[in-house]
């Protein structure tokens, strides 16, 4: 039963897809609105840490990895490529608490499909992918500029590290967004993780102090968005460390979908009709 109810929903992927490249052709403002945002926002941290290693030719801190300015700017292209699919795969997610207070759930509960993937799916955003194109440009140039050697295996552990720490990521804020069935509309929460992720990101959490850096790997995952995606890839950690990293997103993920569904099913029996 739960097999089938995959491969069911798997099948619909490709009309969500295609319903979101629709809504872009459409709407072409917010398209070409992304892309100015994406190359504003690369512009600017690429001049701030030129200002930073001007001064200061490689941070080090208490972390394993000396950065440069070779490693700070391929560091913003795993940046962008992360955001871009965050932008098209989870963007749903920040709609699951509108939905709890205010939009409805009733149109989710009678279709044969997961309530939570259509609701995640319906909002798949394709521009995101231009922002991953943009984000993939900035790595070649900066891999081309600096002389980095790319090892494809280092790729895809990158990717890997990444995709499930960025599940991880996501899925506890889907957790947050599930408290609406007890405490209502609680988009500044919402707001004030995004603010952490934002703020962090493009950041090289190694270097920071330690209890920084534990809360950004175990409680709020964002180092998976960038610095371990980007030192995997670089090569700068040994193969049994980036396993390791892996092995914490994947679990991180693992638990935080347990968490999830718990919530989920117990904020459904006392969820209220919007209205009713």
């Amino acid at each position: 039963m739960v097999k089938s109810n995959v491969f069911r929903q798997l099948s619909l992927l490709p009309g969500y897809i295609r319903l979101s490249l629709l809504r872009i052709a459409e709407d072409k403002i917010q398209l070409w609105g992304a892309f100015a945002t994406s190359i504003i926002g690369i512009g600017m941290y690429v001049f701030f840490w030129n200002v930073i290693t001007y001064q200061m030719p490689v941070l080090t801190g208490v972390g394993w990895v000396t950065w440069g300015r070779a490693e700070l700017t391929f560091l913003i292209g795993v940046t962008e490529s992360a955001w871009g699919f965050g932008a098209f795969f989870w963007m749903g997610v920040w709609e699951i608490h509108w939905h709890i207070t205010e939009l409805g759930l009733e149109q989710f509960r009678v279709r044969p499909a997961s309530s939570i993937f259509q609701m995640i799916a319906q909002q798949f955003w394709a521009g995101g992918l231009l922002q991953v194109a943009i984000g993939i440009v900035m790595l070649w140039l900066s891999a081309l500029t600096f002389g980095l050697v790319i090892v494809p295996i280092n790729v895809l552990l990158g990717a890997l590290a990444l995709f499930l720490g960025q599940a991880a990521l996501y899925i506890l804020w889907a957790c947050l967004c599930c408290l609406a069935f007890w405490i209502g509309r609680n988009e500044g929460l919402l707001e004030v993780s995004d603010a952490v992720e934002m703020n962090f990101a493009r950041m090289p959490i190694d270097i920071m102090p330690f209890g920084v850096q534990y809360f950004l790997t175990f409680v709020f995952p964002v180092i998976f968005i960038s610095t371990v995606p980007t030192m995997i890839i670089l090569g700068y950690l040994s193969l049994q460390s980036s396993l390791f990293y892996i092995g914490i997103a994947g679990g991180l993920a693992l638990l935080w979908i347990v968490v999830f569904r718990y919530l989920w099913a117990r904020g459904l029996k006392r969820y209220q009709p919007v209205g009713g």
